[in-house]
């Protein structure tokens, strides 16, 4: 029997659509192993990217905090050469030689001698303003400056002007400084002093001391 030439071969059909099936499942497979070394690739890009940008943002940390570190010094550096100035040196030789134990011993001192607490009182309250914003350590103004000392020699001076004039809170920064650095564990040269100190005088029989790093 002779077949038409507009008769379909039905089985050659099927044998040309499972070719072209599996031609595409081969071709979809080369698309998705290239798909995916190509994401492979921009992840690894990616990566060493971020790790280079992490780099980046700690060589600046770094940068900041070294550039920080010389402005502080420098702040400081500049502080103690207004402190050691002779202007300031005669006015905390006033403030030494004057012993006033009261503020009434303060008003009867002559105004030059007077003012040199108020230069005096100021300074460590700059210092203290310094610390309290953290614009500078406590440890440096505490090996630097006799803050312990300065607070000692001005505090009737300080306590009578709060009185007087009750509605300002004189040397506020000042005395915190003071508070802070009389703590054992400011890490400072002096603060170790104190704290070797305290244990050197610890009575006979008293085992109870406080570690240097204690929380006051």
């Amino acid at each position: 029997m002779l077949l038409s030439p507009l008769q379909v071969d039905i089985g050659a059909i099927a044998t040309d659509t499972s070719i072209l099936s599996s031609m595409a499942i081969i071709l979809g497979s080369v698309f998705v192993v290239y798909q995916i070394r190509q994401d492979k690739e921009m992840l690894q890009a990616s990566v060493r990217q971020a790790d280079a940008n992490a780099k980046q943002a700690e060589l600046t940390m770094k940068q900041f905090l070294q550039n920080s570190e010389f402005a502080t010094m420098d702040l400081v550096m500049r502080m103690y050469e207004f402190a050691d100035s002779k202007e300031v040196q005669e006015s905390y030789l006033t403030v030494l030689r004057s012993k006033i134990t009261t503020f009434e011993e303060f008003e009867k001192l002559p105004e030059e001698k007077q003012l040199a607490f108020f230069q005096i009182a100021s300074l460590f309250e700059s210092l203290g303003f310094l610390v309290a914003r953290e614009f500078v350590k406590p440890d440096i103004v505490d090996d630097m400056f006799a803050t312990k000392l300065a607070w000692d020699l001005t505090k009737p001076f300080i306590m009578g002007m709060r009185k007087k004039y009750a509605a300002e809170d004189y040397y506020f920064f000042f005395e915190k400084l003071y508070t802070r650095l009389s703590r054992p564990d400011v890490g400072s040269i002096t603060g170790q002093f104190m704290a070797n100190k305290a244990v050197d005088n610890t009575p006979v029989g008293d085992t109870h001391t406080e570690p240097p790093n204690a929380e006051i």
